[in-house]
């Protein structure tokens, strides 16, 4: 999937134009487990260096409607030592949060208004019984991934502004803040490739929560998002063959697609091994996702390593510059 047309998906700046996506200099990825960050190049698309730092428990919780920065302190830490360690890059700043902070819905209207502003008004009444909390709290952005006969499909992303500001508050002083932010799966659907004849689906594993997407061509049919209630690696395992169990169900019940292709991508990697396990439990192919991985072939040592670890979320932002539109 490539974002052409949005480039702020959620945002707490008034900024809603149909701009082009801008590949930022720095991106931070702020997850319950750790906070990583690469500094890009946008003339090679390369991830020129990495930094993580892990988070103590309890430091940061993913949740849509409670606050999730519990201790301030720690994670403004964390971000200011990645920062150091990669360097700012004096230019644009992207975030990527925890996928169970953002609603994401593909939608279907019949038409939409003619104007922006109406046409997210209209979105965000779609949205308001799948939120857990009033809508007029969220901050709304969408994309148009097909117009057809039958309508209008677009996906729509909403994050709880009292949310996203504890995230921005974090990155204070940061390249004057976030200038694109997105749920951290939707960093990597760049990776998955285009030439792929009926459904994909992506099963992202990361600080506790698994997120199963179904992709047909450019288009995403079906996002899911659950936190796990296990704490061991075993118990987390049957709770992802579950959860990618049931999406593909709804492909075969409900959205009437043959799934040629089941990818997956744990970060940081499980004491098991996720795509042989699941493979077996799912009884079908499962393809550990990494194709891009030569947007980091100017990294060695450490680098290489933490980006092996955490970094093909970076690795997906540079994918989507190169096919920019």
């Amino acid at each position: 999937m490539v974002w052409d047309t949005l480039k702020k998906r959620v945002t707490a700046r008034d900024q809603r134009g149909s701009s082009t996506f801008v590949l930022p200099a720095v991106v931070l990825e702020l997850e319950p487990g750790f906070v990583a960050g690469a500094r890009l190049d946008k003339s090679s698309r390369q991830v020129e260096s990495m930094g993580v730092r892990e988070l103590e428990p309890g430091a940061l919780l993913a949740t849509p409607n409670r606050p999730n920065v519990a201790k301030q302190e720690a994670v403004r830490s964390a971000v200011t030592e990645v920062v150091e360690r990669i360097g700012n890059g004096n230019g644009r700043l992207g975030l990527l949060v925890p996928d169970a902070t953002v609603r994401v819905s593909p939608l279907v209207f019949e038409t939409l208004p003619g104007t922006r502003t109406e046409a997210e008004a209209l979105v965000r009444w779609r949205l308001r019984d799948s939120l857990s909390y009033p809508p007029e709290e969220a901050r709304v952005s969408f994309q148009v991934e097909a117009r057809e006969s039958k309508g209008v499909e677009l996906l729509a992303l909403a994050m709880r502004l009292s949310v996203l500001a504890e995230y921005e508050a974090a990155l204070e002083g940061v390249n004057g803040g976030a200038c694109l932010t997105l749920p951290a799966t939707m960093a990597l659907l760049p990776l998955l490739p285009e030439d792929v004849r009926g459904g994909q689906v992506l099963v992202h594993v990361c600080s506790g929560c698994v997120t199963a997407v179904v992709v047909e061509g450019d288009r995403v049919r079906s996002w899911r998002h659950r936190l796990f209630e296990a704490a061991g690696a075993k118990e987390a395992l049957q709770e992802v063959v579950q959860e990618v169990g049931r999406t593909l169900a709804n492909c075969s019940d409900h959205l009437r697609l043959d799934v040629s292709r089941v990818w997956a991508c744990l970060r940081p990697p499980f004491s098991l091994d996720l795509t042989t396990e699941l493979a077996r439990a799912l009884n079908r192919e499962v393809v550990p996702l990494g194709g891009r991985a030569g947007r980091a072939q100017t990294l060695s040592g450490p680098d290489r390593e933490l980006f092996e670890r955490y970094g093909l979320t970076f690795a997906g932002l540079t994918a989507n510059a190169g096919r920019e539109r």
